[in-house]
């Protein structure tokens, strides 16, 4: 689980120059979505004009909670009891499950949803309002999609971020060109499954690569049963998108895929990866694994190893199964102890990161 801190020291120097002004400190867990989320507060904050401050000396603290996992959720608690205890006001958001927020409320923090910025003002007794396309948060990163309709038996994010909805291609190329035109050369477009983006995500990539400048095009994160042919032939052929791509496997377990309601077969990944490579040799994957999902015994972990050390990704993000309440999984329970899913970890990240 990362954590990532939104501060800027030239803001934090400025602060230290107008100490009447409301101070504010992001710290975010997770993954980049809630970075993006980090960086439009940031800018949103600044336009109500509270200014940002190093975490001792701010006044409304800002926590992007992450569901994915009980152990982010566990250090999100931990923060938010050392900041009240400290008197601090404590403002939590990002995914959050409904019994989590429950569990922050009990803590003394205050929970946003993140969208809703007139509750926001509320909160922060600001009276001014921020036209939201006004300027551009300091970030290379572009979301184009938000929520998941895919509904993995592991994960929270469909009852966290809700069903998926697309952005409008005008508004992602306006972001894509203001932040070129910023002088950023990495460009990182971001959803739970970019490849079923509602406006076609080989059209959007092929309209990306026609701005002007010069800058490269990632993207995150992608799933295997909806990369098609045509978005392997935009990677192939357009010279501004990176020849790099995100394909999490989870398990090489076909019992296992199937009790995580991964819509595909390790046979059918492993054609994917073929095709991928065949048509763009130059190309590097990375990948996501869970070890310790509910039933996973030695021979499923031995199937998810054998398609590490075949398939040679260029990096590998091992995670141990937490359950998490709501979710289709936390009904099997986790009969996997801790120091089992350790050992399974291990296991793969001897794999991922043995040199070649």
């Amino acid at each position: 689980m990362s954590a990532f801190e939104y501060n800027n020291t030239a803001s934090i120097a400025n602060t230290r120059e107008n100490n009447n002004m409301k101070k504010f400190f992001i710290k975010s867990f997770g993954c980049q979505y809630n970075e993006w989320d980090a960086a439009r507060l940031a800018f949103v904050l600044g336009k109500y004009g509270l200014a940002e401050a190093a975490k001792d000396n701010a006044d409304v603290i800002f926590l992007l909670n992450c569901s994915v996992r009980k152990t982010g959720v566990d250090r999100a608690m931990s923060f938010t009891k050392t900041f009240i205890e400290n008197e601090k006001k404590v403002i939590i958001t990002g995914c959050v499950l409904a019994e989590d927020k429950e569990k922050f409320t009990k803590k003394g923090a205050t929970v946003w949803n993140g969208e809703d910025f007139a509750e926001l003002r509320e909160i922060l007794g600001v009276k001014n309002d921020v036209n939201l396309d006004d300027g551009h948060p300091k970030t290379n990163l572009v979301p184009i999609t938000k929520g998941c309709n895919n509904f993995c038996s592991y994960c929270a994010v469909p009852y966290t971020r809700g069903r998926e909805i697309s952005r409008p291609v005008a508004n992602i190329l306006a972001d894509v060109s203001k932040i070129v035109e910023s002088g950023e050369k990495e460009i990182w477009l971001l959803g739970q499954n970019v490849n079923s983006y509602e406006f076609g995500f080989a059209d959007l990539l092929y309209r990306i690569n026609e701005i002007q400048g010069d800058f490269t095009v990632y993207f995150t994160s992608n799933h295997p049963k909806d990369m098609t042919d045509e978005i392997i032939e935009a990677i192939a052929t357009l010279p501004k998108i990176a020849k790099y791509i995100h394909l999490p496997l989870q398990s090489g377990s076909n019992k296992i895929l199937k009790a995580m309601n991964r819509p595909y077969t390790k046979e059918k990944y492993l054609e994917l990866v073929d095709k991928i490579k065949k048509r763009i040799p130059e190309i590097k994957i990375s990948t996501d694994t869970i070890v310790g999902f509910p039933g996973e015994t030695e021979d499923d972990l031995q199937e998810t190893a054998e398609i590490l050390r075949k398939v040679q990704f260029s990096q590998t993000f091992n995670n141990k199964y937490s359950p998490r309440e709501g979710t289709l999984a936390y009904k099997l329970g986790d009969p996997i102890p801790w120091s089992e899913k350790e050992r399974r970890w291990r296991v793969l990240d001897k794999i991922s990161f043995k040199k070649k």
